[in-house]
């Protein structure tokens, strides 16, 4: 799962709304949606090519930029990074 997230927010980060766009707001965006989404753990590199299969599946991938999204709005609230820290 966590190459078609990475993949999905490298496609679109400079679209998304954030008053931050640093690697640390990325990471923070990329963590809130993986734990907001299903595991998918393979052994083999034929899973992976599973996985990746599923990319196509439209539903799949609506549910991944939905997650993506809550999580973007969750780091646009409330960033962790240096950019942001409060005193």
């Amino acid at each position: 799962m966590e190459p078609l997230v990475a993949e999905a927010i490298n496609e679109n980060w400079s679209e998304y709304n954030l008053p931050c766009k640093c690697e640390q707001c990325k990471n923070d965006v990329f963590a809130l949606t993986l734990n907001n989404l299903p595991p998918r753990y393979v052994s083999k590199e034929n899973g992976v090519a599973y996985v990746r299969a599923q990319y196509f599946n439209k539903q799949m991938m609506a549910n991944i930029y939905v997650k993506i999204a809550e999580a973007v709005n969750i780091v646009a609230k409330n960033p962790q990074c240096d950019h942001f820290k409060r005193s």
